[in-house]
C-alpha cells in the first residue's frame, strides 16, 4: 500500500545512491568510463534484449497465470457451486401455464426498460432472479386473483437491481415507460421494494449465470479485445431466452456453459470441441444437461432468428489452433452493435453484436 512518506522514500533512496555512485566513480573513473562506452551494434542490442525482456515479462502464457493463482481459483469456483446449489434448492418450483405467461410478461417489461436506459445485462439478470426468487417464496400474494402483483413485484425488482448495479437510476415513476399495463405510485413501489428485501433476507448479491462467465471466459485464454467481445456476445444470448422459464430448472452454471458452448460454436470452422471439454472441465458440469440446456437455447433461438444475434461465416483457410480461430472469426464481427426491437428480446444495445 502506498502512503503519503512514499515519495519522500523515494528521492532519499535515489539522492544517497548517486552520491554512491558519484564516489565509485571517484575511486576508478576508467573503468566505470569503459562500461559505459560501447559501440552502436551493442547499444541495438542491449534495446533489443530490453524490449524483448519487457514483451515476455508483461505477457505470460495464459497457463502460467492459471497455475499461480490455482488456489485462489478453486476457492472461488467452490463457493460459486456451493451458493448456486443452496439457491437451486430453494427455486425449484413448476409455474402453472398462467403463473408462466405472467413471467413472461414481466421479464419482456424488465427486458424492454433495460434496453431503454442502456442499463448493464448483469441489471437485467439480477431483477429476474429477485423477481423469481420473491414469487417462489411470498405464497400470500395470490397472482391469480390479482395478476398486477407480478408487474407491480416487476417494477420494484428492477428498481432494486438498478440501485445495485447503475449508476444512474430514473425515479420510480420515470421507470414505467409508457403503454405499461400497470402504473404504480412511488410509495407503492417503495413498500414493495421492502417487502422484497425482506422477503429475500436482503441476500441480494446471489450466484447468477453472469457470474460463472465472468470467472470461465477470463480462463479460456482470449485476448482482452475478444474476451470483451465474447463475454458480449453472450450476454446477449442469455437475454434472448431470459423470458423463457425452463430455464428456471438449471443451475446457473449450467446456463452458462451451454450459453458459452453455444456461442463458441456459432463461429466457423466447427472449434467447439476443444474449448467445451475445457469448459466442462473448469466446471465440472455434466455434459448431458448442458447438451440439454443448448437444446432449449437453440429452439429459442431459432423462433427468434438466430441469424439475427450469430451469423455463421465461411472462411478460406483454417489457422492452426482453436485460439487463432477464434481472433479470425471475433476481427470478422467488428459492426455496430444494435438492438431488438422485439418485446421479448428487447436488450441493452451496447451488449448486443450483430
Amino acid at each position: 500500500m502506498m502512503t503519503i512518506l512514499d515519495p519522500l522514500y523515494c528521492e532519499e533512496k535515489h539522492q544517497w545512491e548517486d552520491d554512491d555512485d558519484e564516489d565509485k566513480d571517484k575511486e576508478h573513473p576508467l573503468e566505470n568510463y569503459s562500461s559505459v562506452v560501447v559501440d552502436d551494434d551493442e547499444k541495438n542490442n542491449i534495446n533489443d534484449n530490453n524490449l524483448s525482456n519487457n514483451f515476455n515479462n508483461n505477457f505470460h502464457p495464459q497457463h502460467t497465470l492459471v497455475q499461480q493463482d490455482m488456489f485462489w481459483e478453486q476457492e472461488e469456483l467452490s463457493t460459486l457451486t456451493s451458493k448456486e446449489s443452496h439457491q437451486h434448492l430453494n427455486n425449484h418450483s413448476t409455474l402453472s401455464a398462467a403463473s408462466a405467461a405472467r413471467r413472461r410478461d414481466a421479464v419482456e417489461w424488465i427486458l424492454t426498460v433495460v434496453s431503454h436506459y442502456s442499463f448493464s445485462a448483469h441489471t437485467a439478470v439480477l431483477a429476474v432472479n429477485y423477481l423469481d426468487r420473491f414469487v417462489d417464496r411470498f405464497e400470500e400474494m395470490e397472482t391469480d386473483k390479482n395478476p398486477w402483483v407480478t408487474q407491480l413485484a416487476a417494477v420494484s425488482c428492477l428498481s432494486i437491481a438498478a440501485k445495485v448495479e447503475e449508476t444512474y437510476v430514473p425515479l420510480l415513476l420515470d421507470l414505467q415507460l409508457d403503454g405499461s399495463k400497470h402504473v404504480f405510485e412511488a410509495k407503492t413501489l417503495q413498500k414493495m421494494e421492502i417487502l422484497i428485501l425482506s422477503t429475500l433476507q436482503w441476500k441480494m448479491n446471489p450466484v447468477t449465470p453472469l457470474s460463472f462467465l465472468d470467472f470461465v471466459a477470463r480462463r479460456l485464454g482470449l485476448k482482452s479485445n475478444l474476451l470483451f467481445e465474447f463475454i458480449n456476445r453472450c450476454e446477449c444470448l442469455l437475454l434472448c431466452f431470459l423470458s423463457d422459464e425452463r430455464f428456471r430448472c438449471y443451475l446457473p452454471s449450467v446456463t452458462a456453459a451451454a450459453t458459452m458452448i453455444q456461442v463458441i460454436n456459432t463461429i466457423e470452422p466447427a472449434i467447439g470441441a476443444e474449448y467445451q471439454s475445457q469448459l466442462l472441465g473448469i466446471l465440472g458440469i455434466n455434459k448431458d444437461v448442458v447438451e440439454g440446456c443448448r437444446k432449449h437455447i437453440r429452439e429459442i433461438t431459432c423462433g427468434r432468428n438466430p441469424g439475427r444475434y450469430f451469423n455463421k461465416r465461411k472462411f478460406g483457410s483454417v489457422p492452426g489452433s482453436p485460439d487463432a480461430v477464434m481472433d479470425l472469426c471475433f476481427s470478422y464481427y467488428d459492426e455496430p452493435s444494435v438492438s431488438s426491437s422485439s418485446p421479448g428480446s428487447n436488450k441493452k444495445s451496447r451488449n448486443c453484436a450483430t
